[in-house]
């Protein structure tokens, strides 16, 4: 008899941009109000949820398989895939839950695009950023403009107050943050909680360019196209 194939993280990776996020959002919890993440243990589909430490309605981590959540229905909402842990898990943070998040690195914004490009994936989402290396032209949905305060950053907003801001290298920063290091291992720091990763998700310049050169094309060919006399956009 052959045994099953491994899964791997793509094949996570995979099955969570396909339904998996969105049945995350659909679960409701008896004893908590607000997750802060997730991890889905890629060997066994295990997944455990976190609140926050010292919430009213509870802190300890819970736990329900893959096969045990609700069927897909809705948007991701703000959930985003961070990227593989020590323990072999794929790790996903809930932004709405975590409303002001710094990004460390020598080049932070890897990692904001892979975000940006997940976000983009929930039609209800616009984002914002005062940085041209992670605008996506094609579109409103991804605008560069200019935001007072100083530093470079972009905002997360689904007409679901308050909107998430994910600030890169800033001066100073609170206790929620993402820590890269050189070798592409990292630590996500929520409040007390910290999740250290082996690999953490991030589009590379050359792939990026390819990306938002693709929209601009989609894009372009939805503005020639008429739709019922006037034209199509994004």
């Amino acid at each position: 008899m052959t045994e099953p194939a491994s899964v791997t993280v793509a094949d996570t990776v995979h099955w969570l941009h396909d339904e998996g996020l969105i049945r995350l959002t659909g679960v409701a919890w008896p004893t908590v109000e607000t997750i802060l993440a997730y991890t889905v243990e890629i060997a066994t589909g295990t997944i455990t949820a976190y609140p926050a430490v010292g919430s009213a309605t509870g802190s300890e981590p819970l736990t329900v398989e893959a096969d045990d959540l609700p069927h897909p229905a809705g948007t991701p909402k703000r959930l985003v895939v961070v990227g593989s842990t020590m323990s072999d898990a794929m790790l996903v943070l809930d932004l709405a839950a975590v409303t002001a998040l710094a990004l460390n690195a020598d080049r932070p914004e890897t990692t904001a695009r892979a975000w940006v490009m997940q976000l983009l994936l929930n039609p209800e989402i616009t984002l914002t950023t005062n940085s041209a290396e992670l605008a996506v032209p094609a579109g409103p949905r991804c605008r560069y403009t200019f935001i007072p305060g100083g530093g470079t950053l972009f905002t997360v907003d689904d007409r679901q107050p308050p909107v998430t801001t994910i600030s890169l290298n800033p001066v100073i920063e609170g206790p929620d943050h993402l820590d890269i290091a050189a070798d592409g291992t990292a630590e996500l720091y929520l409040g007390t909680r910290c999740w250290p990763l082996r690999r953490v998700l991030g589009v590379e310049d050359q792939v990026w360019s390819a990306l938002t050169a693709e929209l601009e094309t989609a894009a372009a060919q939805l503005d020639s196209t008429p739709a019922e006399g006037a034209g199509a956009h994004l």
